[in-house]
């Protein structure tokens, strides 16, 4: 009798060895899987981060360009000059084309930015979201702001407003609107109009108020210094 309980002891231990490893292996494998997603998910906000930090990086130098770009060409206008020379165009022409590809660069750096800062549905989420009186108020920045710049366009032309007094070109001296309403009306209605866009999204991701109210004061701060450079 001692015999046989003995021997089925070990028939038991026998038979409960490769359970437990199989069971102890089984729960290595569990927390492996675990840590590993704990991992991945840790990993997630850090990609994020990186992202919209890089998003942030294309604006704050998409912004700067154009008014580092204005600067020399109002400062050092011979520069362009001979840059116009070699491309057989003419220097109001050549700095149109070249105004209008750094306006389409900020405008896809700033949708980039937003897009990545607040996610891929922000602004229809903020058109969604935003109360008429936000909208309204925001539509109504942005079309006195282009009224202004439209009028600026409309009396000085493409000669005055791409530097063409520079150039030799024939600028009038102009007093009515849109400057008998305020000095540098073109900056300021580009300012009131990046505000214009603004608003309404600051108002539905008031969270992101600081990062999105320090583009604004960025690119209005641009145009100042551009303002301040025109005249002097």
């Amino acid at each position: 009798w001692l015999c046989r309980a003995e021997q089925n002891a070990a028939n038991s231990h026998e038979c409960e060895g490769p359970a437990l490893q199989s069971q102890t292996g089984g729960q290595e494998e569990e927390f492996e899987g675990s840590i590993e997603r704990l991992l991945r998910r840790a990993r997630e906000p850090n990609q994020a981060c990186k992202m919209i930090e890089l998003a942030q990086a294309l604006l704050f130098l998409a912004i700067p360009m154009p008014h580092a770009f204005y600067a020399m060409l109002w400062t050092k206008p011979n520069v362009w000059k001979k840059v116009a020379k070699k491309t057989k165009v003419p220097p109001v022409d050549l700095l149109a084309i070249v105004a209008l590809c750094m306006k389409v660069v900020q405008f896809f750096s700033f949708v980039f930015y937003v897009l990545t800062l607040l996610g891929a549905d922000a602004f229809t989420e903020t058109i969604r979201l935003a109360h008429p009186a936000t909208l309204l108020f925001g539509g109504l920045l942005f079309a006195v702001g282009q009224a202004l710049n439209m009028g600026v366009y409309a009396t000085l032309g493409k000669d005055g407003v791409y530097y063409g007094i520079k150039y030799g070109k024939k600028v009038p001296w102009v007093t009515g609107f849109p400057f008998s309403l305020c000095p540098h009306p073109q900056y300021i209605g580009s300012s009131l109009s990046i505000w214009g866009a603004l608003w309404p999204i600051i108002r539905v991701f008031p969270g992101n108020l600081m990062e999105l109210s320090a583009v604004g004061v960025y690119w209005s701060g641009m145009y100042a210094l551009s303002s301040f450079i025109e005249s002097h």
